[in-house]
């Protein structure tokens, strides 16, 4: 009887342990940008691990000075982007508004002069919002 005792612990020992690795390491989804428009538009969006990203979330919301690439979305299509599972709370736990923002073209920025002039005339359009409207929108900025 010990013996079976001790195999039954075994047993739920290891399904518990093995059902705990496929557990999420955090609660969300993967970042997806919804183009609902009949055109190909491209994005640039603050990945949470560059450098001073918090700098182009809002209110601070001026496109960084260096060229960035920029995400292509066919009409009517999701695209997720950035990692699989990240830790949400934490990402908006740094930015100071609690507002993250994502930035719209209707072309590809290919050069750096281009860029500048994006920049200087705000010849983009930018989605801002706040984890719980991330959350209502099953983790999806679309755009318009």
């Amino acid at each position: 009887m010990k013996h079976i005792i001790k195999k039954i612990f075994f047993i739920t020992f290891f399904c518990i342990s093995l059902g705990s690795s496929c557990i999420k390491r955090y609660p969300g989804q993967p970042l997806g940008i919804r183009n609902n428009s009949d055109h190909w538009i491209y994005c640039f969006y603050p990945y949470w691990y560059s450098e001073d990203w918090t700098n182009y979330c809002y209110p601070d919301t001026v496109l960084p000075q260096k060229r960035m690439p920029q995400g292509l979305i066919t009409p009517n299509h999701t695209t997720t982007v950035g990692e699989a599972n990240p830790n949400w709370e934490k990402i908006f736990s740094e930015i100071p508004s609690g507002k993250y923002s994502v930035y719209f073209f209707m072309k590809k920025v290919e050069t750096q002069a281009e860029w500048d002039s994006v920049r200087a005339n705000n010849a983009y359009y930018r989605k801002d919002v706040t984890h719980q409207e991330l959350i209502n929108n099953n983790y999806i900025i679309s755009y318009p």
